[in-house]
This record gives structure tokens, sequence and C-alpha cells, in this order.
């Protein structure tokens, strides 16, 4: 009976091996999985990785040649202008009524302020308004009883603003207190 025992004893150590040894080729293969898997995934991620960078470069390079060439449309169109000039230049060599010179440059003077009005520049009114550090430079201050101390009372040079920005200051005169004798 011990025999019997022990070859039983023996069977069972052997199928207990034996399940070990699957159980370690189960774990073995799940581990190899779990490596493949991350494998992928570090692939996944160092391929976003550099997806990622190379969209900063194109974004970086875009927004450069915008800044270097974002203004190339306008100065097209002074272009125009500046053609126009050249002939009321030549014009004033061949033309001796000077209506006609004059009228030549008033017509720039319109085609470069609605130039101005597309890109949306357009000049701040000043006279007669309230003096306002932020819009005007006040070159002057001028003893008025016709005007308000603080109201701007002439402009000396046109101000503007680009879109919500004052782009030049209007440069002004500005009335103060009457002086009392």
């Amino acid at each position: 009976m011990k025999k019997k025992e022990k070859k039983e004893n023996e069977w069972d150590e052997m199928e207990t091996q034996n399940e070990e040894t699957v159980s370690d080729n189960q774990a073995a293969d799940e581990t190899e999985e779990k490596i493949d898997e991350c494998e992928k995934w570090k692939q996944k991620y160092l391929y976003t990785l550099a997806e990622l960078e190379n969209f900063r470069k194109r974004v970086a390079k875009e927004r450069s040649e915008l800044i270097k060439y974002g203004s190339r449309d306008v100065f097209y169109e002074l272009l125009e202008i500046t053609d126009n000039f050249e002939r009321v230049i030549e014009a004033d060599k061949n033309e001796n009524d000077p209506k006609v010179i004059v009228q030549g440059i008033e017509m720039i003077y319109n085609q470069l302020m609605k130039l101005l009005q597309r890109h949306e520049v357009k000049p701040i009114k000043s006279e007669n308004s309230e003096f306002d550090p932020n819009i005007h430079d006040a070159m002057q201050k001028i003893p008025s009883d016709e005007h308000k101390p603080g109201t701007v009372i002439q402009e000396i040079q046109k101000g503007y603003k680009y879109r919500d920005k004052i782009l030049r200051p209007a440069r002004v005169v500005v009335a103060a207190e009457p002086e009392s004798c």
C-alpha cells in the first residue's frame, strides 16, 4: 500500500508541476502580450509626440510668414497710389492750369483715405471735443472765452485709430481758462 501511495503522491506532484508549468507558461504569455501592448502604446505616443512637434513648427512658420508678409496687400494698394502721384507730377510739368493738378491730388488723397478705411484705419475726430490724453497730444493751451476749458479748439495734426488701438494721437491745441487781469 505504501508503494501505491507513493506512486499516487508522485502523480500528484507531477500534476502540480504540470499545472505550475502551464500556469507559468500562461503567465509568460500574458506578460509577453502586455509587453507587446505597452510597446504599441509607446509607439502611438511617440508618433503623436512627433505629430505635435511638427504641428508646432508648422504654426510657428506660418505665423512668421504672416508677420513677415502680412502687409503685402496693403503695400500693393499703396503702389497704385504711388503710380497716381507719379502721373500727377508728370502732368504738372505739362499742365498750365493749377486747378487740374489740385483736382488730381484730391483724387489721390481720396483714394488713399479709402485704402485706410478698407484696412480699418480711421481718423480721430478732435475739434470741439473734450481733450482726452489717451487720444490727444496737447501741443499748446490757449486761454479762451469762447470755449470751455479742456476743449480741443484746433487740430494741428490728425490722429488715427487702427481698429480699436490708437495708431497716432492727434496733436491739438486745447482751450484754457481765460486770464483775468
